[in-house]
């Protein structure tokens, strides 16, 4: 018996059902489940269909997930495989014509490898200039990236746990490539997590982060949306630059001999890219890579400029003059008072720069978290000395690294926007996103950097706190005579717009 999920796609809507609390089923090779898909196309079965944004991908919790699709008019077999060792989803696919009219006596007979073709195009429309340079562009925006924040840290480590977390769903590409309800809640996550634009919990949570677990946020409907004042846009495939041309043709016919500059990020969720449309023309920098195989264990390349961009001092802050000068400490009662309700919080912040700036830099003292290291943001030495410490950022991974660790010798380059680190130079950064490949590499090498914490005065590790592992499949503990293990507690949430994320926190 193999634990099992059906998926159901009909007249443009999705359903699911799954059988708690040990999710039974059997093989495609067994004769009933071709007579369970007859059913369930003549609407004769007996489940108790739950319905669904998106279908469920496979789960390292499940042995084979069963996509009925009536619109598409196939069924697919999704299951894992082993292949020196590792694992990876081996999908196959049948017609549901042959499923009814065969005469053949199990599915497995129908079923077909399906082969993926996914296609990278590196189309340049006539009214996008060559790339540019990613500090050019920085520059532009008004963006001065500097020694790395306390916040810069948590950021770091909560993106990879985001990773970790919904790296099924991630990794299951064929599915957010089609279906951009998904996408865009993995998109707006994402820079949820880059802008800091999220709600902390101090409680436990209820939900678990299982199979059954959705992504249930609110995310944009549309592909094109203003996120703390930078023009995003969804780009479902790699066609970076004609989407941008083509999705930004409004402003940049507005900006056709006028005044108005528009800075913008386009994300694709294997990449990131900065664009600005200035005069009617387009400029945009070379894709960077946002999310990856190994982006559960550290942090990409695209993030960290993510991060960077939403969080560090603007030009604009020099320039914003309040007619009554209020006190640091004025100020700082100010945030405070607003952070139980996390909406006005932000609120502030985006209305202000100089408030905008006290947010990101006293957000985590509201909370109770001083950072003790800084393994993911200065990866050279992991110490934060003061915030004005000289250092310098690898041109490829983004990374920031002190002047004396990135120069030991002293002999420092003048072209310090072109530095490369050490480990840029021995390899560069992972690029590549694979079909599970995020499951398959956190599973080969469970590496993960531990953040390092303050907290009652005490140094500790902040934990992400995995699924409780009670409530789904607990006959797999009482088959070995065990009792399952007691969750531990979680002492921070966080949510987005009063959703859980499914990202929760302890103190180990």
């Amino acid at each position: 018996m193999t634990k099992g999920l059906w998926n159901l796609h009909v007249d443009g809507k999705w359903y699911r059902w799954f059988h708690p609390p040990r999710g039974h089923s059997h093989s495609p090779d067994v004769p009933s489940i071709l007579k369970t898909v007859r059913k369930i196309l003549s609407g004769s079965n007996n489940f108790k269909w739950e319905i669904v944004p998106f279908p469920t991908p496979l789960h390292f919790q499940l042995d084979i997930v069963y996509t009925v699709d009536r619109d598409a008019g196939h069924i697919t077999v999704t299951r894992w495989r082993s292949v020196d060792g590792d694992l990876y989803p081996r999908a196959q696919r049948a017609t549901l014509i042959c499923v009814q009219e065969t005469s053949l006596g199990t599915l497995e007979a129908l079923l077909e490898d399906v082969v993926e073709i996914h296609k990278h195009y590196n189309h340049s429309p006539s009214n996008a200039h060559d790339e540019v340079g990613v500090q050019h562009l920085l520059k532009s925006f008004g963006i001065e990236p500097m020694n790395p924040a306390p916040l810069n840290e948590l950021q770091f480590k909560v993106f990879t746990d985001f990773i970790l977390t919904w790296r099924f769903y991630l990794g299951d590409f064929s599915t957010w490539e089609r279906s951009f309800s998904l996408f865009s809640k993995l998109a707006i996550g994402l820079l949820r997590i880059a802008a800091w634009d999220l709600e902390i919990r101090n409680t436990d949570y209820q939900d678990t982060t299982t199979l059954s677990f959705l992504p249930g946020w609110k995310a944009p409907t549309n592909d094109v949306f203003w996120f703390h004042k930078f023009l995003v846009v969804c780009c479902s495939s790699d066609e970076i630059r004609t989407s941008v041309a083509t999705k930004t043709g409004h402003f940049v016919s507005h900006s056709n001999g006028q005044p108005v500059t528009v800075h913008g990020i386009a994300i694709t969720l294997r990449h990131v890219a900065l664009f600005e449309i200035r005069n009617g023309d387009i400029i945009l920098s070379p894709p960077i890579p946002l999310v990856t195989n190994e982006s559960s264990m550290c942090c990409s390349p695209g993030f960290r400029l993510l991060a960077y961009i939403f969080t560090s001092n603007h030009r604009k802050v020099l320039s914003e003059h309040w007619g009554v000068p209020i006190p640091t400490e004025l100020l700082e009662m100010i945030i405070k008072a607003s952070a139980p309700r996390p909406k006005d919080l932000l609120s502030m912040a985006q209305a202000s720069a100089l408030l905008e700036q006290w947010y990101y830099y006293s957000i985590l003292r509201i909370n109770g978290i001083n950072m003790h290291k800084y393994p993911l943001s200065i990866p050279c030495c992991g110490e934060r000395h003061t915030p004005d410490t000289i250092g310098i950022y690898c041109s490829v991974c983004y990374a920031w690294f002190h002047t004396e660790c990135a120069y030991p010798s002293s002999d420092m380059s003048s072209e310090t926007d072109k530095y490369i680190c050490s480990g840029c130079q021995e390899s560069r950064p992972c690029a590549v996103l694979e079909s599970a490949g995020i499951h398959q590499a956190y599973r080969a090498k469970r590496e993960r950097k531990a953040c390092s914490v303050v907290h009652d005065g005490k140094a500790t590790d902040f934990h992400l706190r995995p699924c409780k592992p009670t409530r789904y499949f607990p006959d797999t503990w009482h088959m070995f005579g065990l009792a399952a293990p007691a969750p531990k507690r979680a002492d921070y949430t966080i949510y987005f717009s009063g959703v859980f994320s499914g990202l929760a926190y302890g103190f180990d």
